[in-house]
């Protein structure tokens, strides 16, 4: 990452740990595909402050690590970390620390405005993600087609293109 990008990163890491320090919330977009299919780029998130004793198996959590904010959900939870991995990543990320949480998604907001419930990561649901993640053609179609369906397509144009094969 360019190093304009990575103080870009850095400073927006400590503004959402100081609003959540603040106020116990924070609102920030998605990007990204490692949560896909349940999560989408563009999708408005909503972070409330949570202990880490209030976690709980399942939970989309925001972390953060390396000057770099993540947003994956819990697999596992040990006395002294949670195991975490992106419902489309194929492995586990290293353990996250009770310091590097910052708090839990508890609202997801798309595009259109319509509100939706953050749902378990069924075997379907695995399998689709892990398709997504590594098939850039597939993916570029499932983000042309969420785009289509839910939202503004200038809220991901950036993210689409990307993915393009054009």
């Amino acid at each position: 990452m360019p190093e304009g990008a990575q103080f870009r990163e850095h400073i927006k890491q400590n503004l959402a740990a100081d609003v959540l320090r603040s106020t116990g919330q924070v609102r920030l977009a998605a990007f990204g595909y490692s949560m896909l299919p349940s999560l989408w780029p563009g999708d408005h998130l909503t972070v409330q402050v949570r202990a880490f004793q209030q976690i709980r198996v399942g939970d989309v959590v925001l972390f953060a690590r390396l000057n770099r904010l993540f947003i994956h959900r819990v697999l596992r939870i040990l006395p002294d970390h949670l195991v975490t991995r992106g419902d489309a990543m194929p492995s586990k990320d290293s353990p996250v620390s009770a310091d590097e949480l910052m708090g839990v998604v508890t609202k997801v907001q798309r595009a259109d405005g319509r509100s939706i419930a953050i749902v378990g990561c069924s075997p379907l649901r695995r399998v689709t993600g892990l398709a997504l993640a590594y098939s850039g053609k597939l993916r570029s179609l499932a983000l042309r087609w969420h785009v289509r369906r839910h939202g503004r397509s200038s809220d991901v144009p950036a993210i689409v293109k990307q993915g393009s094969t054009r």
